[in-house]
């Protein structure tokens, strides 16, 4: 008993390590053989035009194993807008962690100015954190606008302190 389709050499690839001896292997090789002759003898009855269609929109439109539970969430993770929406909302808690994390609070924020002026009849002063962002050198940073006499054009003074408050400094601008 041979069969063209599938030699000894093919099953013994395939099942090889199965076995504990070849007169075994060569037993239950031929037991395979004997069923597929079986099975190249059974009538098979012939399918219709319609369940051949069946058959074929069958086989066309969906896979040919069944999916289990992950694998059905993970395709819908692959659609465009389900991905689009958890790239924002991942994006947007990234973003909180973020901004959460910093260390200065909205009321220390408020408490600290970005910028002062304090008016008297005379003079203008400015002080405040950008002042301190423009002459980092200078501890203490505030600038003076005087208007000496009515006619005269503003006079702007940097006052401030360097070495921790040892050394005055005045500076016309």
């Amino acid at each position: 008993m041979n069969d063209s389709r599938f030699s000894l050499d093919e099953f013994e690839t395939l099942f090889g390590g199965k076995f504990a001896s070849p007169e075994e292997l060569q037993r239950e090789y031929e037991s395979f053989l004997v069923i597929v002759e079986q099975m190249d003898q059974a009538p098979v009855p012939e399918l219709s035009a319609r369940e051949k269609a069946d058959i074929f929109r069958r086989a066309w439109q969906a896979p040919s194993y069944e999916r289990p539970g992950i694998w059905a969430w993970l395709a819908l993770l692959r659609r465009p807008a389900v991905t689009f929406a958890l790239g924002m909302i991942l994006g947007g808690l990234l973003m909180l962690v973020y901004v959460g994390d910093q260390s200065i609070t909205p009321a220390a924020k408020a408490a600290e100015p970005q910028f002062a002026v304090e008016h008297t009849p005379y003079a203008r002063t400015y002080t405040g954190k950008v002042l301190q962002e423009l002459y980092p050198q200078v501890e203490n940073p505030k600038v003076v606008v005087e208007k000496k006499q009515e006619s005269s054009p503003p006079q702007r003074v940097l006052y401030g302190t360097l070495d921790e408050g040892e050394i005055y400094v005045v500076w016309n601008l």
